[in-house]
């Protein structure tokens, strides 16, 4: 038996458990969201922590191996610490894990006596931070890699009972049987890990077990359990988005591949509120110029960088700020997820939502499409040629009055005016409005009119003022003109009356029009045919004088 390994107990299932901390009375699924194989020849070494297997039955070969899964704090390290091991069992020599080559083993330590630990805690000494984030997905890749450096082949898989955390191998998931990696002799396979702490705490510790299904020499290889998933070339090194405020997400990426594109999950950075559903901004999916990308993602006012174009017809709802802090992106993808309810008390259909992007220098409608929908929620996507400041609005119906007439001649006492009036939806989202009929600013009668984009219709009033006077005439928002409403002269003849009686005179109206300033106005002539009181009182001096005469005549 090779210097430093020990023969595998009776049980033919070995486990190494970490000393940091005792088995959990509790459990969590750890659930791998990504695998695939990537060869690596990397002869062992002093970083390389080889595992047992032990003969379960002829021909196959299982290997077991249990890893303690130290306390998950609150926010990623990113100090690095080396990992190192030792030997379990005589046959160990042919699968093991390492750190050699990985981008991350600084999430990788060892106890004291050895035994490995994966620890996201504070309590790394070789790692300067707080924990995990609450309410957040971290993703660590490449972890450590599983190497098998057997003449035959090795099938691995990684299984545990923890619902936080999930194990990646490059692509696709490692956490069953049937969802293994094959390595070859002298290949490797590179193992991250996802730790979502959404609607979740993780546990204080976990373990998870690494598994091995070792081929005889001379047995025929099964062919690979079907869903195993090719390498991900889009897939960078390693991906961390941590939210330093609710308000904010910090993304970083590093050794990116130059036009490949990468998913960022930004937890629901939420842009606006109303009612009881939110609009955000759920992912951003990146096409980067290669090498290493920091992203700072914010939410702001829709107005820190000016106003929208007066003639876009929209309401800002949301914003947010994308700023590029180190590296640079071809082109790139908003992911914005909108809640029914949210629709509901805004009043707003999902085909009403656009997005602008502000350059720097001017304002310009990136649109959005559609791309999903569910009973509660509606999934809408916007590109974008590079980052700024993005505005989500929603396009509002414009309904206007474009044109407004009434009869300008006289018009017969009793009677009022008509006025009609043109409406239009200038806007690009239909609606509703009530029109009003005004003289002197006070209404006197309403229309309601629904129109689509674009639609017109006219409509009708009629006027009738009570009382003489003059009244400035307006329909919605548009100036008609004045009405002018007058008193007639005193009717003292006609047919009621006894000729050369003097009664009194019931007042009558007459209505006509006064155009706005440059229209010609008809002149109000008096109706002609009654005598004239300058007449009767001609004919009473006479009568008056005649009947003086007689008398001194008769004297």
């Amino acid at each position: 038996m090779p210097e430093g390994l020990r023969s595998p107990p009776s049980d033919a299932t070995h486990h190494l458990q970490g000393l940091l901390l005792p088995r959990p009375t509790h459990s969590i699924t750890l659930i791998p969201n990504t695998c695939s194989r990537v060869p690596q020849h990397e002869p062992a070494g002093a970083n390389a922590v080889p595992y047992a297997y032990s003969r379960i039955m002829s021909p196959r070969r299982t290997a077991v191996f249990m890893i303690a899964f130290a306390a998950l704090g609150l926010v990623l390290p990113t100090v690095a610490a080396p990992l190192t091991g030792q030997a379990t069992d005589s046959v160990s020599d042919n699968v093991a894990l390492t750190t050699e080559n990985s981008a991350n083993a600084e999430y990788v330590r060892t106890t004291e006596t050895g035994d490995i630990t994966l620890d996201l805690s504070p309590s790394d000494p070789a790692l300067a931070a707080d924990g995990l984030n609450p309410e957040a997905r971290t993703y660590v890749a490449d972890a450590f890699r599983i190497r098998y450096d057997g003449d035959t082949e090795a099938t691995v898989w990684i299984t545990n009972d923890a619902a936080s955390v999930t194990f990646l191998a490059d692509g696709a998931p490692i956490d069953a049987r049937a969802d293994a990696v094959t390595l070859a002799p002298e290949e490797s396979v590179a193992v991250g890990v996802v730790v979502d702490t959404r609607g979740a705490t993780p546990p204080e510790s976990s373990e998870f077990t690494v598994r091995a299904n070792v081929t005889d020499a001379g047995t025929e290889t099964a062919d690979p359990a079907p869903g195993i998933a090719a390498p991900d070339p889009e897939e960078p090194a390693t991906t961390r988005v941590t939210s330093p405020t609710p308000t904010s997400r910090a993304l970083s990426l590093r050794d990116t591949a130059d036009g490949r594109s990468v998913t960022l999950d930004l937890n629901r950075l939420v842009v606006a509120r109303a009612g009881d559903g939110a609009l955000t901004l759920d992912d951003l999916t990146v096409v980067s110029d290669g090498g290493d990308l920091d992203l700072e993602v914010s939410r702001t006012t829709p107005d820190s960088a000016g106003a929208l174009p007066a003639d876009a017809g929209v309401r800002p709802l949301g914003a947010v700020r994308v700023v590029e802090r180190r590296g640079g992106v071809e082109r790139a993808t908003l992911r914005f997820g909108v809640d029914r309810a949210y629709l509901d008390a805004a009043g707003y259909a999902p085909e009403d939502l656009t997005v602008y992007r502000y350059d720097g220098r001017e304002w310009s409608e990136r649109g959005v499409e559609v791309v999903s929908r569910s009973d509660e929620r509606v999934f809408l996507e916007a590109g974008t040629p590079g980052f700024s400041t993005f505005v989500v609005a929603a396009a509002v119906p414009d309904l206007r009055v474009t044109d407004a007439d009434f009869r300008t001649g006289p018009v017969p006492a009793g009677e009022g005016a008509t006025v009609t009036a043109e409406v239009t939806n200038a806007g690009d989202a239909p609606g509703a409005r009530t029109v009003a009929l005004t003289l002197d600013g006070d209404p006197v009668a309403e229309r309601r009119v629904d129109l689509t984009p674009g639609e017109s219709t006219t409509l009708s009033f009629r006027a009738d003022p009570s009382s003489a006077g003059t009244y400035d005439v307006r329909v919605g928002s548009a100036d008609v003109g004045r009405l002018v409403v007058e008193g007639s002269e005193p009717d003292t003849g006609g047919d009621e009356g006894t000729p050369g009686e003097v009664g009194p005179s019931s007042p009558a109206t007459s209505t006509s029009v006064e155009a706005p300033a440059g229209a010609e106005t008809p002149a109000v002539e008096p109706a002609g045919g009654a005598p004239t009181e300058t007449l009767w009182l001609t004919l009473l001096v006479g009568v008056v004088a005649l009947l003086a005469l007689v008398r001194r005549l008769r004297e």
